[in-house]
């Protein structure tokens, strides 16, 4: 099944605006397997599977009850949402992890492995401070991390779906970047 064209994921966000409940599943369904591929890049070793990641944002955003307006749109919202998603479980593990009920099991490689999780875990928590750090100087430097980083888009889908020009895309995913890197020198980065 080809994928359909851009205007037709915008019709079908107007429908869903209108009342089509049926509409906003066709919009997941056509754009499923990007979803995926996104999922894939931002879950690799962690603890939730891009499957489980996916249907998570899924429900993030069904629950929220507004209709992104066009593919870009939607795509820079699932990927917000991914970022949220998997910076709460990655909380919700340590918070297990320091005697949230969890069994200690003590085998060759699992605490080798658990403590490799963990550091993930807190380093993702970190980001996440960073990126709301980052949101109090300038909340279009966060949508561009987020396209480029979390939605893995190039430059030029950055650029459209923040509604700037390429160059100025650049410059400021740029600065994003080195604000991002003296905000967690600066400690804020670092998971409490």
């Amino acid at each position: 099944m080809p994928a359909p064209a851009p205007s037709e994921i915008t019709q079908w966000l107007d429908a869903a605006r209108a009342g089509d409940a049926d509409a906003y599943d066709r919009v997941v369904q056509a754009l499923y397997q990007d979803l995926r591929r996104m999922a894939g890049a931002l879950a690799r070793g962690g603890t939730l599977n891009p499957t489980g990641l996916v249907h998570e944002v899924y429900l993030k955003l069904s629950a929220n009850g507004s209709i992104p307006l066009n593919r870009q749109h939607f795509m820079l919202l699932s990927a917000r949402a991914m970022r949220q998603v998997l910076s709460n479980h990655a909380r919700d593990h340590i918070a297990l992890k320091r005697g949230g009920g969890a069994l200690h099991v003590d085998a060759d490689g699992i605490e080798s492995l658990a403590g490799q999780i963990e550091s993930e875990a807190e380093q993702l928590i970190g980001l996440d401070q960073c990126m709301d750090a980052l949101g109090q100087i300038d909340p279009t430097m966060v949508q561009l991390v987020e396209c480029r980083v979390f939605a893995g888009y190039t430059e030029t889908e950055a650029a459209e779906a923040t509604g700037l020009s390429l160059r100025s895309a650049q410059r400021l995913y740029a600065d994003a970047r080195q604000h991002l890197a003296r905000i967690w020198d600066c400690g804020v980065g670092a998971a409490s």
